[in-house]
Parts: C-alpha cells; sequence; structure tokens
C-alpha cells in the first residue's frame, strides 16, 4: 500500500538548495518549512548547505548578463595582473540560465580565460588579505571583520539585482521564519521593515561557522540597501558609523548578536534608519 509516511524521507539536497535560492514553488517552500519545523536533522541539513551558500547567482547576475568578462576585468584593475589563460570560447558570451548550479560553471571559463582568478572568489567569502577587512587606518579589527565581507559583497548589487516586486507579507514571513531558528530571534516583517525601502529577499548565510541573516531592500533614492544580523556573542555597544568602499555602514552589538545597516544612503540617514530598527529587534 503506498500512501504518506508519518516519517517523511530527507529531502534531496537538491530540492534544499532550491529553497535556499528561492526556487521553489510556495507550496513546496511551505511545506519544506513544516518539515523543518517538525524534523531538526532537515533543519541541521538545510543550515549546513546554506553556509556553503552565498547567493552568487543573485550578485554576479547584472555582471554576467552585461558582458562579464569585461565587468571582471574592472573589479580585478587594482589587483596584480593575473597569468594569461586560454582563449575565451566563442560559447562564454551565450545566454546561460543563471541559477547557482550553473554559475559556478560561467565562473570557471571566465577562470579559464584569465579574467576571474581565485582572488576575487576569496575576497567575497572574507580571506582577511583585502583593505576592506581592516580599519579606515590599516589597523586590523577583528570583532568588525565581517563587515568588510559584508560591504565586499553588496558592491556587486545594483538596482537591476533587486528588481521585480515586493513579495506579499505572508511570503516576507515564510522567508523570516527560516532564519529565526538559527538566530534563536523572532523576526516579522514589521520588526525588520526599513522606513522608505521596499523588502525584496531574506535568507541565511554564515560567516566564520556563525549564521549570518541578510534581508535585502530597495530604496528608491540610493539603491540596494542590506540588513545583516549575524549571531555571535559580543560586547553591548549602541549605532556607530563608518565607511567602506563608498557604501555607508551603521552597525552595532547586543549580548548574542552583532548587527548592521548598509547602504548608499548619507550617513545620517542611514544612522537613523538602522537605529529605528535597532529598537524593534532589541538586540
Amino acid at each position: 500500500m503506498t500512501g504518506e509516511s508519518d516519517d517523511p524521507p530527507m529531502p534531496s539536497d537538491e530540492e534544499l538548495t532550491a529553497f535556499i535560492d528561492g526556487e521553489l514553488e510556495e507550496e513546496r517552500r511551505a511545506r519544506l518549512l513544516d518539515l523543518m519545523e517538525r524534523d531538526p536533522a532537515v533543519a541541521a541539513r538545510l543550515e549546513h548547505l546554506s553556509r556553503a551558500s552565498l547567493p552568487y547567482g543573485d550578485a554576479f547576475r547584472p555582471l554576467l548578463d552585461e558582458a562579464p568578462t569585461a565587468e571582471l576585468q574592472r573589479m580585478l584593475d587594482g589587483m596584480a595582473t593575473p597569468p594569461v589563460g586560454a582563449a575565451l570560447p566563442p560559447a562564454a558570451n551565450a545566454v546561460i540560465p543563471l541559477t547557482r548550479r550553473h554559475l559556478f560553471g560561467a565562473i570557471a571559463a571566465s577562470v579559464a580565460a584569465g579574467v576571474l582568478g581565485d582572488r576575487l572568489l576569496t575576497g567575497l567569502i572574507g580571506s582577511g588579505d583585502t583593505d576592506d577587512l581592516a580599519d579606515d587606518d590599516g589597523g586590523p579589527d577583528r570583532e568588525r571583520h565581517w563587515h568588510g565581507v559584508v560591504a565586499q559583497y553588496m558592491r556587486l548589487y545594483t538596482r537591476e539585482t533587486l528588481g521585480g516586486t515586493t513579495p506579499g507579507r505572508d511570503a516576507q514571513s515564510a522567508q523570516l521564519a527560516a532564519l529565526n531558528r538559527p538566530l534563536n530571534l523572532s523576526l516579522t516583517p514589521e520588526v525588520v521593515e526599513v522606513a522608505g525601502a521596499e523588502f525584496r529577499r531574506a535568507q541565511i548565510l554564515a560567516y566564520d561557522d556563525m549564521p549570518l541573516a541578510q534581508i535585502t531592500y530597495l530604496d528608491p533614492r540610493s539603491g540596494p540597501l542590506a540588513l545583516c544580523i549575524l549571531r555571535r556573542p559580543g560586547t553591548v555597544r549602541g549605532v556607530e558609523q563608518e565607511m567602506r568602499g563608498g557604501l555607508a555602514i551603521a552597525y552595532w552589538n547586543g549580548p548574542d548578536h552583532a548587527a548592521l545597516l548598509i547602504g548608499r544612503l548619507p550617513l545620517p540617514d542611514l544612522t537613523a534608519k538602522a537605529e529605528a530598527v535597532r529598537q524593534r529587534l532589541a538586540i
């Protein structure tokens, strides 16, 4: 006899990866959220996959759509000249259906052309070798090391990256619910609202094996914004400011979390928005 078991099987990694990438239809997404609530093993597997799942597809989509080799070469202008590789295959400029599984093939093609070395990927995941991972005065700052990682990644965002319509409240709540377990928080659309900006997406990443939430927004004036929350113990500090690579950052620490709001708004405006979010988050 066939039928649904009381102990459903573990979802495939492909399905969990599609969930992380926001590629599941609403019914399957809701089923997985319910399964994660009932089965810690599924939640643990999803968290493990998320740790290796910076959303490179979203970040690189504009670069790959618009002459990727030229865009990536411009990003590497300040670095040492990489070894000359093979000529770019004619198919490399073809349109690629861009999911994370296809993206790494596109990156590999760029490497073969001598355009993209592992230095770019290393910078995105925070090797600690770049200037952005230090204080503005050049001294290392371990407590804010992750700010540089976020700033490098956010530089790749454009308005087009976050184009489309704002998800409905139910969809926002479902995305935020996936962050609550690893962060040990109770996030809702109201709590993470950023005045004047439209919610776009919430996802769980990881930094140095610690859960890192990224919630993105589109501000009609300044473009992409992101609220990032890192679960890690630290010293309680109020909202402070810094600039990294032309991006404004307003950041603060709670006893169990560190958080920041990052974007291209003037620092006073960004700081005011961050203060309002900090009071609602109560971290």
